[in-house]
């Protein structure tokens, strides 16, 4: 009983302190100014959109859509493990903008976002969206007049066209990039904060807990939660939390969300006087093969190019053919991947564009998000009190996140120092 006391202390402790941090928890951290110019942007390139495909407007009903085009102000998720939210918004090509939606959400989404964006409220009974009669189907009519306009969720009348939508979501603007920025360090700093807390004998139930207590009073949704320990993390590429008891090695693999954009970062933290060699190795040459992949993330570049690059990547640092046990990451942005690299993946990296590769090499993972860019990319989940590998690829440096090491008796970090390898 004692031991569960102390995991509850710690756990409130971490939201106590957390909370005390206001500039943590930002419900929006650009101007009106900020986000009025990346409204309009994405209107223009829905206005694009609209136009190459004939339509007159798009129904925007899924979360991740609709804040994308409020620019991470509008939230219409009820349900935290569905993407189909609880209103939709409904965008004209002249620039009229309707939020249909119930009273149960009116209130909240005009008073607090969307008034002020010039949405109009077109508002239905709850009981009247039901299985045997949908009276949105009317509202849309009523507004749209015969017109054809799309929809990113299958609805009648409306056009699916979620799939075709997507890449006019990839290239960030400056206002996703700066609220990018935040998310990756209060992300990167909560998951080296569990690692830096937790200690041998908790449980992986334990350290998910405290995992989640740490993302959720910085204000940050956790979506992924890998939380593996020991024989567990050679054994299964996505341990789920089972119960096993931490006795040496830990993975804190979390994807986080907050205005609807994920983020993806794994760390490991080790309990002995020394990290094992072959563990070493493993990671040394996972992070070789990161670095490769980062190096190659350049806009312009085909998903089909860098492909077929991974297989040797991973031929050349000694491990063949590990790249088959596990998916190898993608573009992420407004999914926790809007699409994974695989064979006949076509897909050319945009300017501004985000990506979380995440390669493994058997008991071993390295996995960032950066932003992709012409003039270099930047890595918006940057450590900066951590043990890093420098990867030294043709005369430039790639720092890759190496693995904390503690003393099993004191839990006190044991320094290591940032050390550069070559392929």
């Amino acid at each position: 009983m004692k031991k569960y006391f102390l995991i509850i202390v710690a756990v409130l402790t971490a939201a106590f302190i957390s909370c005390q941090k206001a500039e943590n928890k930002p419900s929006q951290i650009l101007s009106k100014e900020e986000v009025k110019a990346e409204i309009n942007e994405k209107m223009e390139r829905m206005k694009k959109f609209l136009n190459e495909n004939q339509l007159y407007g798009m129904l925007f009903t899924q979360v991740r859509n609709v804040y994308w085009i409020t620019a991470g102000l509008a939230n219409n998720q009820i349900v935290l493990n569905k993407d189909v939210g609880a209103a939709s918004l409904l965008i004209l090509k002249d620039g009229k903008k309707y939020l249909i939606c119930n009273g149960a959400e009116a209130g909240r989404m005009m008073d607090e976002t969307l008034r002020d964006l010039g949405y109009e409220l077109k508002m239905f009974n709850w009981y009247e969206a039901n299985p045997i009669k949908d009276v949105r189907g009317d509202l849309i009519k009523s507004i749209i007049k015969g017109e054809r306009i799309g929809s990113d969720i299958n609805f009648p009348g409306t056009v699916l066209v979620a799939d075709k939508f997507k890449p006019y979501r990839f290239s960030l603007t400056d206002g996703e990039i700066k609220r990018y920025r935040w998310l990756g360090e209060q992300t990167t700093e909560a998951v080296e904060e569990v690692c830096k807390r937790i200690t041998p004998d908790m449980n992986e139930f334990e350290i998910e807990a405290i995992t989640s207590a740490e993302l959720r009073s910085r204000g940050i949704m956790p979506t992924v939660l890998l939380l593996g320990v020991d024989d567990r993390i050679y054994k299964y590429r996505h341990a789920l939390p089972g119960g096993a008891k931490l006795q040496k090695y830990a993975m804190v693999n979390v994807v986080t969300e907050k205005w609807g954009m994920p983020i993806a970062v794994t760390r490991f933290v080790y309990f002995g006087d020394q990290i094992p060699d072959e563990l070493k190795n493993k990671l040394e040459k996972t992070a070789i093969v990161n670095a490769y992949f980062q190096e190659a993330t350049i806009p312009g570049k085909s998903m089909e190019e860098i492909w077929e690059s991974c297989k040797k990547w991973y031929a050349d640092v000694g491990f063949e053919g590990e790249w088959m046990k596990h998916h190898q990451g993608g573009a992420i942005g407004y999914d926790d991947r809007e699409y994974v690299i695989w064979p006949g993946n076509n897909e050319i990296v945009q300017d501004n564009q985000a990506f979380a590769w995440n390669p493994t090499i058997t008991g071993a993972k390295v996995e960032e998000t950066i932003i992709a860019r012409k003039d270099g990319f930047e890595v918006v989940t940057k450590s900066k009190d951590w043990p890093m590998i420098n990867v030294e690829l043709n005369g430039k440096i790639y720092p890759q996140p190496g693995i904390l090491l503690k003393n099993p008796s004191t839990g006190k970090i044991i320094e290591q120092k940032d050390h550069t390898i070559k392929p």
